[in-house]
């Protein structure tokens, strides 16, 4: 497999979709594909390098150091977050945009939700709906409407020079 390439939004967006996004549901066997010699590998940071990351709650990180990209796995709930150290914050949200509709448009309506801004920080919403095929199973064996998921690209230029981008999937409020 070639190594990917250095670009931090291309490396950030791929290792979002390809881990948290792909795996979504099994981040046990996220894990097992991050290991040495696997698809994913990624670096394991040590408990004191992924402390910072996993702002003190249980769990694992693994970082692309050179392309300042870190994909932490949060216990109990299995929270994935990608967090990016340089980036150009919205060249990563067109990506994220492309990448999801790309990957997920045939079971998935994909589309902006929205932003909100608090101080410096500023969060970009987008839905993933279920639909087609997919909704009509889904409603098939829930007997409910899904509600979809809802990526968070959450970024700052100035909150932290550390840190300028978080990216999130979560339960989408119907």
């Amino acid at each position: 497999m070639a190594a990917p390439p250095n670009d931090s939004v291309d490396v950030a967006a791929r290792t979002f979709l390809l881990g948290c996004v792909a795996y979504a549901g099994d981040y046990a066997k996220l894990r097992e594909v991050l290991r040495p010699g696997r698809d994913m590998y990624l670096p394991e940071l040590s408990p004191a390098d992924a402390a910072p990351f996993l702002q003190g709650r249980e769990g694992s990180a693994w970082a692309r150091p050179d392309a300042g990209v870190t994909l932490a796995l949060l216990n109990p709930d299995e929270t994935c977050i990608v967090f990016v150290r340089k980036v150009a914050t919205d060249a990563l949200f067109r990506r994220l945009q492309a990448d999801l509709r790309s990957g997920l448009g045939k079971s998935f309506t994909v589309r902006a939700a929205g932003e909100e801004t608090k101080g410096a920080m500023r969060s970009r919403f987008i839905d993933l709906i279920p639909s087609g095929a997919y909704r009509e199973e889904l409603i098939r064996l829930y007997t409910v409407e899904p509600a979809g998921m809802r990526v968070i690209l959450t970024t700052s230029e100035t909150a932290n020079p550390d840190l300028q981008a978080i990216i999130t999937l979560g339960a989408r409020s119907p």
